[in-house]
């Protein structure tokens, strides 16, 4: 779900897809290791304005900060991001519907502009992020700072 006229439009229309594609083994390791710990769940990724500065190319590791916010602490927990009853209702009913080991449900966050995203069809699986990222910690560690409530 996109939002309409916001700042997440700026590089050619939608630099969160080139963010996605070079955060999805750390946004599958995080996913696989939050519901593990808690269940299902969703992944929330808190972005530097930097990601969409216009000489970003993509290129560049962009540093995030990610949290896993588990199905039973959702709705107390996504309260601080001010979202209206219909989208907390649709992220509701994604993570008590999506498939942890194929699937992921992602919510990207930058100042205060929201996306949520269900991944489906993957070609590497949450449990797959979780193997390879483990074995080669040093190569991903880099990109991701973890955060709690």
């Amino acid at each position: 779900m996109k939002l309409k006229d916001s700042d997440w439009q700026g590089n050619f229309g939608y630099w969160q897809k080139s963010f996605i594609h070079a955060n999805l083994m750390m946004i599958g390791y995080s996913a696989w290791q939050g519901f593990l710990q808690h269940g299902r769940g969703v992944i929330v990724c808190d972005i530097d304005r930097s990601a969409i500065a216009p000489n970003n190319t993509g290129l560049e590791v962009t540093q995030f900060k990610s949290q896993f916010i588990a199905e039973q602490e959702l709705i107390s927990s996504i309260q601080a991001f001010s979202l209206d009853q219909e989208l907390i209702a649709v992220l509701v009913q994604a993570v008590g519907n999506y498939a942890p080991d194929k699937e992921i449900v992602l919510l990207m966050k930058m100042e205060h502009h929201l996306e949520i995203n269900l991944f489906q069809n993957l070609k590497i699986f949450p449990p797959d992020c979780y193997a390879q990222v483990s074995r080669r910690w040093e190569e991903f560690q880099p990109c991701l700072e973890t955060y709690t409530k």
